[in-house]
């Protein structure tokens, strides 16, 4: 059913890409210091200039309504209340950090602050980020396609994404492509991008409210198609559409950006585990009856996988036999087990402290971490330490604020938590047959480390001062608004 679902979903996905673009030169006609100069409806002659301000960000914008050279309108932004004036809150599909710092710092997207990290929950999936930013009920699943465990069955969320059905979080949104739009971006993102974009600013005109939310779905096709080669075009697109809407509201909106989580820009090729388990004993079916049953969660090509399994250890120590897998995690009483081919480690979890400790080997590489958090006092005397003491000492690590993650995806971040979670190395990942014949991935992600989890946020305002966590993006944005 799946296969057919997948078959004949994606063959109606070959209808025309709406024509719908921005208006807003992609380019400026002349730059002068900190000023850019624009022809806004394409006649050759300047008619908007908008120039920067100290930081650099836009500052002042300037109108030539005549076009005689001698501006007729000024506005200056830093004019406007920022708790008083229209916030647009774009949500990214799949960006990763370090391209777009990188970018801001060679003085692209001028319009914002400078990128702050964002570290999602594991594992890196769509659907569990934007559930927590929005403060949504869990998922049922990690992912679309996941094993129903009080029902003994799989639930196909494809199927009725199909029909229209929605998450509670995308009903937080004044805006989201449909299911099967969201398929076509991935076979033409270059087409549906521009589309996006005009929509967002038609949401926002339309938009009743202050702060208006906008999930923007087609940079994941980007990503996942083009990999690193499709990072200029989403930053031009993004700066474009940020001087259309300064441009149309004469200044007076403030806009953000941030993303769920990022991707590895690397070529992945899709594994196959099936096999592997069943060499071993194991048997991969829908419907966990035995201690030889294997279910996978698996729907779209990512380099993380969910198993329900009665003998998560058996399961991991099969699958850690082969190089492609990176981590594999499970429950074990009262700890959660990280374990690689080179050993185990231990996850524990006491009030809003977590504990981590190595068994025959340091997994996460944290042994430099403990030790300047004992030198700074954060460890107690049984080794645990607090939840955001975590967060601000492994940030830029390999494998960021790794324990309070860790425990948290075996413990309600999904209604239907797997047994074994497992990763695999940048450069494979595991998937449906079906989706690999449509697109060659240049990226993907879903991981535990840096490049897969770290992204941005973004914004004109001056609120984002610093790292944060998925969960508290929208206290840091816009304190008193609950989507």
């Amino acid at each position: 059913m799946i296969r057919l679902l997948l078959i004949g979903g994606f063959l109606g996905l070959t209808a025309c890409t709406p024509a719908t673009r921005l208006p807003f030169p992609t380019e400026a006609i002349d730059a002068d210091g900190g000023a850019r100069y624009y022809d806004v409806n394409g006649n050759g002659r300047i008619d908007f200039t908008v120039r920067a301000g100290p930081d650099g960000r836009a500052e002042l914008l300037e109108y030539d309504d005549d076009e005689d050279g001698a501006c007729d309108r000024r506005y200056r932004i830093s004019d406007y209340d920022a708790a008083r004036v229209p916030h647009l809150i774009i949500l990214l599909d799949s960006i990763p950090f370090e391209p777009f710092a990188r970018a801001h710092a060679e003085g692209r997207l001028w319009c914002f602050n400078a990128p702050q990290k964002v570290i999602p929950p594991f594992p890196t999936m769509s659907g569990l980020i934007f559930s927590q930013m929005l403060g949504a009920p869990p998922p049922p699943g990690m992912i679309n396609r996941h094993y129903d465990r009080r029902r003994g069955k799989m639930d196909n969320r494809i199927t009725k994404r199909v029909f229209g059905w929605r998450y509670p979080w995308q009903l937080r949104l004044h805006y989201h492509a449909s299911y099967l739009e969201n398929g076509r971006m991935f076979l033409d993102p270059r087409g549906w991008y521009p589309v996006e974009l005009a929509r967002i600013r038609r949401t926002l005109d339309e938009s009743p409210d202050r702060v208006t939310v906008v999930y923007l779905a087609s940079t994941s096709g980007l990503l996942s198609k083009y990999g690193a080669d499709s990072l200029d075009e989403i930053i031009d697109g993004l700066q474009q559409l940020a001087l259309q809407l300064l441009h149309d509201r004469n200044g007076a909106v403030n806009i953000s950006i941030v993303s769920d989580h990022g991707h590895n820009l690397v070529p992945p090729e899709r594994i196959e585990l099936g096999k592997t388990l069943k060499a071993a004993g194991f048997r991969l079916t829908s419907k966990l009856r035995t201690a030889r049953d294997v279910v996978f969660d698996i729907d779209g090509l990512v380099n993380y996988l969910g198993i329900h399994t009665m003998r998560p250890a058996a399961v991991a120590d099969t699958l850690l036999a082969r190089d492609e897998i990176e981590l594999a995690m499970y429950k074990a009483e009262d700890s959660v087990l990280v374990r690689s081919a080179a050993g185990t480690a231990e996850i524990e979890k006491r009030g809003d402290r977590f504990r981590y400790r190595p068994h025959d080997a340091d997994v996460l590489d944290y042994a430099d971490v403990i030790e300047v958090l004992r030198r700074e006092g954060a460890v107690d005397q049984d080794g645990f330490v607090q939840d955001e003491a975590w967060f601000a000492a492994t940030v830029d690590h390999q494998w960021p604020d790794a324990p309070p993650r860790i425990w948290n995806a075996f413990h309600g971040t999904a209604m239907n938590t797997p047994d074994l979670m497992v990763t695999m190395r940048d450069g494979y990942c595991i998937g449906l047959s079906g989706f690999d014949f449509w697109i060659d991935m240049a990226s993907t992600h879903g991981g535990l480390n840096q490049i897969n989890s770290a992204t941005i946020l973004m914004s004109t305002t001056d609120r984002v001062t610093g790292p944060v966590r998925t969960r508290d993006v929208f206290s840091v944005l816009e304190p008193e608004y609950h989507p």
